[in-house]
């Protein structure tokens, strides 16, 4: 049997040279795949961005922006469309506390005039200037009895930040407190009644929107 002929040395080099175009084409073919990842993030990140300008991306219930009623999304809408834009939503400067949505709970004592023991407060403030609240009366430590109520904050002085709590629909005033610090309120009054001993509302790590009075109209406040 004879031996295998050694190559020519042309067609050594031309061997050669197609090895090193394959390991060239190898080499680019990472990059490519690396491309087509990216394009999809590309893709994610334009579908976040829509769904932001929409008011859909979502959060966590700490950072939502409550209104309250039907015309909190448009308003949403409005000032993430103007952002889009690069104008600037035209929004009144609101003090820290009260330029997000939160809820304060507390133990109050019970309303003049209902039999309970004590009752339990949550008050949760938008921007918007609309406050809601749940009163839950008590009787042996239980719930006996729950009133929903709505209106309107009012600043009434600074330092420290001082609110009013008014109910739009009697012409009263429902609360009278003040922010110890961000995450705490105090009563000065409620109800018409001021406290004997001192009484504080917490914030809570939850927004409560009070949700027996979702389909109430949102209020005007100025």
């Amino acid at each position: 049997m004879s031996e295998p002929s050694a190559l020519h040395p042309d067609r050594r080099g031309g061997l050669l040279a197609a090895l090193a175009v394959l390991a060239l084409l190898a080499g680019c073919a990472q990059p490519q795949q690396s491309a087509v990842r990216y394009d999809s993030s590309r893709e994610n990140t334009r579908l976040d961005a829509e769904s932001y300008a929409m008011g859909t991306t979502p959060r966590n219930a700490s950072q939502i922006q409550l209104g309250f009623g039907q015309t909190a999304p448009a308003e949403e809408r409005r000032a993430a469309a103007q952002a889009t834009a690069g104008e600037e939503p035209q929004r009144p400067a609101l003090p820290r506390p009260l330029a997000e949505a939160r809820s304060f709970l507390g133990t109050v004592p019970c309303p003049a005039g209902m039999a309970c023991e004590a009752s339990r407060f949550v008050v949760t403030l938008a921007p918007s200037g609309e406050w809601r609240a749940r009163t839950t009366l008590l009787a042996g430590n239980r719930a006996s009895q729950t009133l929903v109520e709505q209106g309107c904050w009012n600043v009434i002085g600074d330092p420290p930040l001082r609110i009013a709590l008014l109910q739009t629909d009697q012409g009263t005033a429902k609360a009278d407190l003040s922010f110890i610090n961000s995450n705490t309120l105090r009563v000065h009054a409620l109800n018409g009644v001021q406290p004997v001993l001192e009484h504080r509302l917490t914030r809570q790590a939850d927004i409560d929107p009070i949700d027996e009075l979702r389909e109430r109209p949102a209020l005007k406040c100025a």
